[in-house]
């Protein structure tokens, strides 16, 4: 029989992981208080936060959802890489990866090692999940996709109006001969 604190913090993972999971999965072990200290500090900069969880109670969450394949991401000491509470983070996954970049540029350090994510309902292994960071995010790819969906269309309407400004041009020019009187 569950106990009421595993209850309760099942609870709060439900809520928390609750509709469109978009996370990264870290072992946490490793760095020094000062580093983690440091390296939450990236994370909250891209309103992201870093959660140690109870991995079994996570994992029945998720399958619950309906994700499969999460056993292999709780294996040991996990964390959770996710948008802060407050805060939906459009492609938390994405940010994540790029802020642990970031991290490992900065203190050359290779912790904490990536055990993988969870993206638009996909469950990602810790190579797909550290490739992440070379992604646009959905955001940039809409606005790039926008801008290659209009581009046509703004080309033939400048070809309309030059064309028009040309022949009204022309029209202008003869008009002005014949009020000049120098037909």
């Amino acid at each position: 029989m569950p106990n009421i604190v595993n209850k309760s913090i099942t609870r709060e993972y439900e809520t928390r992981l609750g509709g469109g999971v978009d996370l990264l999965l870290v072992q946490p072990l490793g760095l020094t208080v000062q580093e983690v200290n440091v390296f939450r500090g990236m994370l909250e900069e891209a309103q992201l936060s870093l959660r140690v969880v109870k991995g079994s109670l996570v994992r029945r969450v998720l399958e619950a959802q309906g994700l499969t394949g999460v056993e292999p991401l709780f294996e040991g000491p996990s964390a959770l890489i996710l948008g802060q509470d407050d805060v939906e983070v459009e492609g938390a996954a994405i940010a994540a990866a790029r802020v642990i970049e970031a991290w490992r540029k900065q203190s050359g350090n290779d912790l904490p090692t990536v055990k993988g994510g969870i993206m638009e309902g996909e469950v990602l292994d810790a190579q797909r999940a550290t490739a992440l960071a070379k992604l646009p995010t959905k955001a940039q790819v809409q606005s790039t996709l926008l801008g290659q969906i209009l581009s046509p269309g703004a080309t033939l309407s400048g070809q309309f109006v030059a064309s028009g400004s040309r022949v009204a041009g022309a029209i202008k020019a003869h008009i002005e001969k014949l009020e000049s009187g120098d037909s």
